[in-house]
């Protein structure tokens, strides 16, 4: 399946940032969180999937331990040891994710509710986050925008983001519950992936930001034995309250 572009947001002033986004409904900023500043979190989650028994000391793992549902108690357990460490925090106040949207609000950005630490293992499709809306399951502002990065590079053999550009444009979409494991906890929207689509390969620090309205989802993971784990961060403008 071939893939719309993903053009690399880096080194384009505030007005022509505001452009793009207003165009498209996302922004990709190549490297934008420095390895010092992702290793020890990255470092953090391989830990903790070691001590389990999820990652191997060459860096595979084993698809029968089938990461990736919303309710997995094993997974919950995680978030609360990764969630409120020191180096999650860095990530999530990376000056250039700040910068960049502070020059598309023109307003500082403050955390959003929804921060969280993804997993999921190879070889379960039904796993894959299905086409969605932030907007139609996450309270808050009208105007927040993610950042999702991976922790180790993520080719898109291992399931990147993809997104539908100019999709926030069009107000909430139709959204339903989906079949497969990873619906529980999430409704998505019916519409196929196909070559409208935007994608890349990405990197370790490379980031996707994306508007609460940005159609989005995640591609299956279809390597043989890698586990695929990214974080993302929500923020809003300082100006506005946050909705209940």
């Amino acid at each position: 399946m071939g893939f719309a572009a993903l053009t690399d947001a880096n080194g384009l002033d505030s007005a022509a940032l505001r452009t793009l986004a207003e165009r498209q409904g996302f922004l990709l900023l190549r490297r934008a969180v420095p390895d010092e500043r992702l290793s020890p979190l990255r470092d953090l989650v391989a830990r903790a999937c070691r001590t389990r028994g999820w990652l191997r000391a060459d860096h595979t793992t084993d698809p029968a331990v089938r990461l990736g549902a919303y309710d997995d108690p094993r997974w919950i357990e995680l978030l609360s040891e990764v969630l409120p460490s020191a180096a999650f925090d860095a990530v999530r106040h990376t000056p250039a994710i700040l910068e960049c949207l502070q020059a598309l609000w023109q307003d500082r950005p403050v955390p959003q509710a929804g921060d969280v630490c993804r997993l999921v293992s190879p070889g379960w499709p039904a796993l894959t986050t299905p086409p969605h809306q932030d907007a139609a399951y996450l309270g808050g502002t009208p105007r927040a925008w993610a950042a999702w990065t991976p922790l180790w590079d993520c080719p898109l053999a291992l399931g990147p983001l993809c997104l539908l550009p100019g999709s926030h444009t069009a107000g909430l979409w139709p959204h339903a519950p989906t079949a497969g494991v990873a619906a529980d906890a999430l409704q998505g929207i019916a519409t196929s992936i196909d070559d409208r689509w935007a994608a890349a390969d990405l990197a370790a620090g490379d980031v996707l930001l994306f508007s609460c309205w940005t159609v989005h989802a995640a591609l299956p993971n279809q390597t043989p034995d890698r586990l695929r784990a990214s974080v993302d961060f929500r923020y809003r403008p300082a100006g506005e309250v946050a909705a209940g």
